[in-house]
């Protein structure tokens, strides 16, 4: 049988695969089960990313994981097993999605194919509006002044909002008409993916072509599914984000400020800090990997690690953490389903350590805007 390679590699990429992921899954499928160094080596990658990607690998099925022997190897699933999961999925979630579906034009709950610009527009602009911790952008430049207003909103009413304007080859975009339109917003040049994912559940992607007109076979699909989206997002930050540049930051939240999501603590800490401001922390957290009940622990922050915005302090493209001393220990602390740090936390409180007699707003007033 005569292997279509390239049409093989856009199918995986259509489904969240980043290119280095795709390198490195082909290379396994090639080899059939390898050890960690022996797949760098073939995919063309470091034996560190084999290691992050395995996590996700084994969370969709396919591969796994021999940790059991030494030296540790990965053998592929069957493909035919990987896609009659996917099936699987697919027709569960469809199901369920039929179950709750609310045909009220003003409420979009489907998984669906897109074949109009036009649709793909409201349907990123709906998503925005919807949006109630966090949204994720990646688009040509050329589309944010339609989406403009959605974002501007969605930054107003405090969801962390990280934008990337692909340039895709067109004129250069106005930094001033990126001011505003996010958390963080950065520009890349070169073509990136077009990809909107919000509250890690809900989201859209296509081909740029498809939005930008320049392809008629070209599709975009939405989603509601709660595997996919994280895995889009840590493909959309750890292999285009860190390349792009820093355009515009937002001021913080005044604290003391509550946060459901990980990285919004992440961010507005890491804002403060950047000025010199002490912070203390109270975190519902617990062993990473671990079916134990949070607890709540508090403490001074005494590092972060973060790739949100720069200059960058980690070591690996999707690490963002805290360490707190609560007078008695550290503890490195980082999101849900953290995989690199000892202990994940699913709420953050923040609160700035006050100079005698100032308050938080008088210590922001010290200054007009934070430094970039």
């Amino acid at each position: 049988m005569t292997i279509d390679e390239p049409t093989v590699r856009e199918r995986l990429k259509a489904f969240g695969f980043s290119d280095k992921e795709v390198d490195t899954y082909v290379a396994l499928l090639e080899r059939g089960e390898a050890k960690a160094s022996d797949l760098a080596q073939r995919a063309g990658v470091s034996k560190r990313y084999v290691y992050n990607v395995l996590g996700e690998f084994e969370d969709r099925g396919l591969v796994e994981v021999n940790d059991h022997e030494t030296p540790t190897t990965i053998r592929a699933v069957d493909p035919a097993v990987v896609v009659r999961e996917l099936s699987n999925q697919l027709s569960s979630l469809e199901t369920q999605l039929e179950a709750i579906h609310n045909p009220d034009p003003g409420e979009d709950r489907r998984y669906e194919v897109i074949k109009s610009k036009s649709t793909v527009k409201k349907r990123i602009a709906s998503l925005v509006q919807q949006a109630e911790n966090e949204v994720n952008v990646s688009v040509p430049a050329s589309l944010l002044p339609d989406l403009a207003p959605e974002l501007a909103a969605a930054v107003d009413r405090g969801v962390l909002t990280l934008v990337l304007a692909n340039g895709h080859g067109d004129d250069a975009v106005s930094e001033s008409a990126l001011q505003g339109l996010g958390s963080v917003v950065r520009y890349w040049a070169d073509g990136g993916p077009m990809l909107v994912c919000v509250d890690r559940t809900h989201g859209l992607f296509s081909p740029p072509e498809f939005v930008m007109g320049r392809g008629s076979n070209h599709q975009a699909i939405s989603f509601t599914e709660d595997r996919l989206s994280p895995a889009l997002v840590g493909s959309f930050l750890g292999n285009y984000w860190p390349l792009a540049e820093e355009i515009y930051l937002h001021e913080p939240d005044e604290l003391p400020a509550t946060y459901d999501r990980f990285r919004h603590a992440i961010f507005a800490a890491t804002r403060y800090q950047k000025r010199g401001y002490t912070l203390v922390a109270e975190l519902e957290l617990r062993p990473a990997d671990s079916n134990e009940a949070f607890e709540t622990r508090s403490g001074t922050i005494t590092d972060i690690t973060q790739g949100l915005v720069k200059p960058t302090t980690n070591s690996i493209p999707i690490e963002n953490s805290f360490t707190i001393d609560d007078g008695t220990e550290q503890l490195t602390v980082g999101g849900p389903g953290a995989i690199v740090e000892p202990y994940e936390a699913r709420r953050v409180t923040l609160d700035v350590v006050e100079s005698a007699g100032q308050s938080v707003s008088e210590l922001l007033d010290r200054s007009d805007a934070f430094d970039r």
